[in-house]
Parts: structure tokens; sequence; C-alpha cells
């Protein structure tokens, strides 16, 4: 056997091994796209019912913030109003 032969062999000894150990990540890519291939057929449906329920969430909260922050907002209001009248007549005491 010459040399070169032997190398040859030498690395179709060392490749099976590598190969074998390569089906495994495959076969899990291969798993997961097809997996992954069914399940988006059959999910928008269920994403439409999804993005409805999450919009009708963000209303209810949205509403529910403005009614509980709307009596907030109005007295800080007040208070500035308040505030700025009582600045101005004290300006308008010191000028004269």
């Amino acid at each position: 056997m010459t040399l070169g032969a032997a190398r040859d062999i030498s690395l179709i000894i060392l490749i099976c091994p590598a190969l074998i150990c390569a089906l495994v990540p495959a076969a899990i890519v291969f798993g997961s796209w097809y997996a992954m291939r069914r399940t988006t057929r059959a999910l928008p449906p269920q994403f439409q019912k999804a993005r409805g329920a999450i919009r009708r969430t963000r209303d209810g909260v949205d509403a529910a913030t403005r009614v509980v922050t709307a009596p907030v907002f109005y007295a800080e209001t007040q208070s500035a109003r308040v505030r700025g009248v009582w600045r101005s007549l004290r300006g308008l005491r010191r000028e004269k």
C-alpha cells in the first residue's frame, strides 16, 4: 500500500464519524423547519384572534387610565391656575 492510498483510507475513516455526527443537527434543523412550516399554515386565524384580544385589552386599559388620571390632571391644572393667579396678584402688589 502506498502512502497516498493510506492517506485516502485514513481520511475516509475520519470523515465517516464526522458525517454521522453531522446527521443529528441536520435532522434537528429539518424537523424544526418542517414543524414551523406546518404550524404557520394553521396559525394565521389564531394570530387574528390574539391580535383582536390584545386590541380590546389595550383599549380597556386606555379607557381605565383616562378615568383614573382625569381627576388628578384636573386638580393639578386647577392648582397651577390658582398659583399663577396668586403670583400675578403678588407681583402687582409689589410694583405699587
